[in-house]
Protein backbone atom coordinates (compact mmCIF):
# COMPACT_ATOMS: atom_id res chain seq x y z
CA UNK A 1 0.00 0.00 0.00
CA UNK A 2 1.37 3.41 -0.94
CA UNK A 3 1.79 5.86 1.87
CA UNK A 4 1.22 9.58 1.59
CA UNK A 5 2.46 12.33 3.90
CA UNK A 6 1.93 11.59 7.55
CA UNK A 7 1.94 7.82 6.92
CA UNK A 8 -1.68 7.68 5.77
CA UNK A 9 -2.55 5.41 2.88
CA UNK A 10 -3.14 7.31 -0.35
CA UNK A 11 -6.49 6.80 -1.96
CA UNK A 12 -6.55 5.24 -5.44
CA UNK A 13 -6.73 7.46 -8.53
CA UNK A 14 -8.81 6.26 -11.49
CA UNK A 15 -8.57 7.67 -15.00
CA UNK A 16 -11.87 8.49 -16.68
CA UNK A 17 -12.45 9.59 -20.26
CA UNK A 18 -15.61 11.26 -21.50
CA UNK A 19 -16.79 13.28 -24.46
CA UNK A 20 -19.44 15.93 -24.88
CA UNK A 21 -20.89 18.61 -27.07
CA UNK A 22 -21.26 22.37 -27.18
CA UNK A 23 -24.47 22.57 -29.21
CA UNK A 24 -25.18 25.95 -30.80
CA UNK A 25 -27.83 27.62 -32.88
CA UNK A 26 -28.03 31.14 -34.24
CA UNK A 27 -30.93 33.39 -33.26
CA UNK A 28 -30.81 36.33 -35.64
CA UNK A 29 -27.10 35.81 -36.10
CA UNK A 30 -26.19 35.71 -32.40
CA UNK A 31 -25.13 32.21 -31.34
CA UNK A 32 -26.73 30.53 -28.34
CA UNK A 33 -25.59 27.28 -26.78
CA UNK A 34 -27.61 24.59 -25.08
CA UNK A 35 -26.99 24.18 -21.35
CA UNK A 36 -28.43 21.57 -19.00
CA UNK A 37 -29.38 22.38 -15.42
CA UNK A 38 -28.88 19.57 -12.92
CA UNK A 39 -31.08 19.11 -9.85
CA UNK A 40 -28.01 20.23 -7.83
CA UNK A 41 -28.44 23.67 -9.43
CA UNK A 42 -25.30 23.40 -11.58
CA UNK A 43 -25.42 24.30 -15.27
CA UNK A 44 -23.42 22.03 -17.53
CA UNK A 45 -22.77 20.76 -21.03
CA UNK A 46 -23.96 17.32 -22.18
CA UNK A 47 -21.21 14.71 -21.75
CA UNK A 48 -20.69 11.06 -20.93
CA UNK A 49 -18.23 8.20 -20.58
CA UNK A 50 -16.39 6.79 -23.57
CA UNK A 51 -16.97 3.03 -23.62
CA UNK A 52 -14.53 0.57 -25.17
CA UNK A 53 -14.59 0.73 -28.95
CA UNK A 54 -16.33 4.13 -29.12
CA UNK A 55 -14.86 7.26 -30.64
CA UNK A 56 -15.06 10.56 -28.72
CA UNK A 57 -17.11 12.11 -31.54
CA UNK A 58 -19.68 9.27 -31.46
CA UNK A 59 -19.96 9.58 -27.67
CA UNK A 60 -20.50 13.35 -27.91
CA UNK A 61 -23.34 12.82 -30.39
CA UNK A 62 -24.88 10.04 -28.28
CA UNK A 63 -24.72 12.03 -25.04
CA UNK A 64 -26.26 15.12 -26.65
CA UNK A 65 -29.09 12.91 -27.96
CA UNK A 66 -29.62 11.12 -24.62
CA UNK A 67 -29.31 14.13 -22.31
CA UNK A 68 -31.11 16.76 -24.42
CA UNK A 69 -33.23 14.79 -26.92
CA UNK A 70 -31.49 16.54 -29.84
CA UNK A 71 -29.98 14.49 -32.66
CA UNK A 72 -30.28 16.82 -35.67
CA UNK A 73 -26.77 18.27 -35.36
CA UNK A 74 -23.58 18.35 -37.36
CA UNK A 75 -20.01 18.41 -36.07
CA UNK A 76 -18.35 21.76 -36.81
CA UNK A 77 -15.09 21.52 -34.83
CA UNK A 78 -13.09 19.60 -32.25
CA UNK A 79 -12.79 21.93 -29.24
CA UNK A 80 -10.12 19.87 -27.50
CA UNK A 81 -10.11 18.58 -23.95
CA UNK A 82 -10.71 19.69 -20.42
CA UNK A 83 -9.03 17.84 -17.55
CA UNK A 84 -9.90 17.95 -13.90
CA UNK A 85 -9.65 15.95 -10.69
CA UNK A 86 -12.37 15.11 -8.22
CA UNK A 87 -13.05 12.86 -5.24
CA UNK A 88 -15.99 10.44 -5.36
CA UNK A 89 -16.98 9.82 -1.74
CA UNK A 90 -19.15 6.75 -2.33
CA UNK A 91 -16.19 5.01 -4.03
CA UNK A 92 -13.54 6.57 -1.75
CA UNK A 93 -11.60 7.27 -4.94
CA UNK A 94 -9.95 10.19 -6.67
CA UNK A 95 -10.62 10.61 -10.40
CA UNK A 96 -8.39 12.14 -13.06
CA UNK A 97 -10.94 12.96 -15.76
CA UNK A 98 -10.49 14.11 -19.35
CA UNK A 99 -13.46 15.29 -21.43
CA UNK A 100 -13.14 15.86 -25.19
CA UNK A 101 -15.66 18.40 -26.52
CA UNK A 102 -17.02 18.99 -30.01
CA UNK A 103 -18.75 22.06 -31.38
CA UNK A 104 -22.10 20.91 -32.81
CA UNK A 105 -24.49 22.97 -34.91
CA UNK A 106 -28.18 22.36 -34.20
CA UNK A 107 -29.97 22.02 -37.54
CA UNK A 108 -33.49 22.50 -36.17
CA UNK A 109 -36.75 20.59 -36.07
CA UNK A 110 -36.50 19.29 -32.50
CA UNK A 111 -37.30 20.53 -29.01
CA UNK A 112 -34.64 20.11 -26.33
CA UNK A 113 -35.79 18.15 -23.29
CA UNK A 114 -33.68 17.31 -20.22
CA UNK A 115 -32.97 13.67 -19.33
CA UNK A 116 -34.66 13.35 -15.94
CA UNK A 117 -33.03 9.94 -15.26
CA UNK A 118 -29.65 11.70 -15.12
CA UNK A 119 -30.97 14.37 -12.75
CA UNK A 120 -31.41 17.14 -15.33
CA UNK A 121 -34.34 19.48 -14.69
CA UNK A 122 -34.17 21.88 -17.63
CA UNK A 123 -32.30 22.73 -20.84
CA UNK A 124 -31.97 26.27 -22.06
CA UNK A 125 -30.50 28.01 -25.13
CA UNK A 126 -28.36 30.82 -23.73
CA UNK A 127 -26.04 33.48 -25.17
CA UNK A 128 -22.37 32.52 -24.91
CA UNK A 129 -21.47 35.12 -22.29
CA UNK A 130 -24.42 34.03 -20.11
CA UNK A 131 -23.28 30.41 -20.43
CA UNK A 132 -19.79 31.35 -19.26
CA UNK A 133 -21.32 33.11 -16.23
CA UNK A 134 -23.63 30.21 -15.34
CA UNK A 135 -21.09 27.39 -15.57
CA UNK A 136 -19.35 26.81 -12.25
CA UNK A 137 -16.27 24.90 -13.39
CA UNK A 138 -13.42 26.92 -14.88
CA UNK A 139 -12.36 24.08 -17.21
CA UNK A 140 -15.84 23.95 -18.75
CA UNK A 141 -15.97 27.75 -19.02
CA UNK A 142 -12.71 27.55 -20.99
CA UNK A 143 -14.31 25.05 -23.43
CA UNK A 144 -17.19 27.51 -23.97
CA UNK A 145 -14.66 30.32 -24.54
CA UNK A 146 -13.02 28.18 -27.24
CA UNK A 147 -16.46 27.63 -28.81
CA UNK A 148 -17.09 31.37 -28.69
CA UNK A 149 -13.81 32.05 -30.52
CA UNK A 150 -14.92 29.70 -33.30
CA UNK A 151 -18.45 31.09 -33.45
CA UNK A 152 -17.50 34.76 -33.74
CA UNK A 153 -15.48 34.03 -36.88
CA UNK A 154 -17.44 35.33 -39.88
CA UNK A 155 -19.49 32.76 -41.79
CA UNK A 156 -18.31 29.78 -39.73
CA UNK A 157 -21.57 27.91 -40.10
CA UNK A 158 -21.72 28.59 -43.83
CA UNK A 159 -18.10 27.71 -44.55
CA UNK A 160 -17.64 24.43 -42.68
Amino acid sequence: MKKGQGGRARKPVKRAQSAGGVVFRRDGGAPRILLLKHSSGKWMLPKGTIEEGETPEAVALREVREETGISNVRVVADLGEERYYFFWRSEDTYYDKTVRYFLLEFLGGEEARPQAEEGFVTCEWVPLDDAIERIKYKETREVVRRAKERLVQPDLAASS
